[in-house]
């Protein structure tokens, strides 16, 4: 349980920020907090479980690859509805978003 409140931690540290500055809107913020707080803990509990049951790296990987996949056009599709952004601006920045928090979270969480 911990482990999935540091990755939530992490990834509204990155990315609401990130996301507010790339979109130039304080009334991103909430929109921005409520994504992630429906996706994040949703993937990393199926990573979690998925490893748990299998304990291989490469459903793990695979997993994530597939998951991140559907984060990003999840939260692109969510971008688009609750910030009123034409499809394509909104899925490009949840692309620049998600890979940011996917990069510089995993980068953070190899010195903890």
């Amino acid at each position: 349980m911990t482990n999935l409140l540091l990755a939530l931690a992490l990834t509204l540290i990155i990315e609401v920020p990130i996301g507010a500055i790339l979109l130039k809107r304080k009334d991103s913020v909430i929109p921005l907090v409520l994504i992630n707080i429906l996706t994040n803990p949703a993937m990393n509990a199926v990573l979690l479980l998925l490893f748990s049951l299998t304990r291989s790296y490469t459903v793990y990987f695979s997993a994530l690859i597939f998951g991140e996949l559907a984060v990003f056009i999840g939260e692109g599709f969510l971008l688009h509805t609750l910030c009123d952004l034409p499809k394509k601006r909104a899925l490009i920045l949840s692309t620049i978003i998600n890979a940011s928090s996917l990069f510089l979270g995993s980068a953070m969480l190899s010195f903890i």
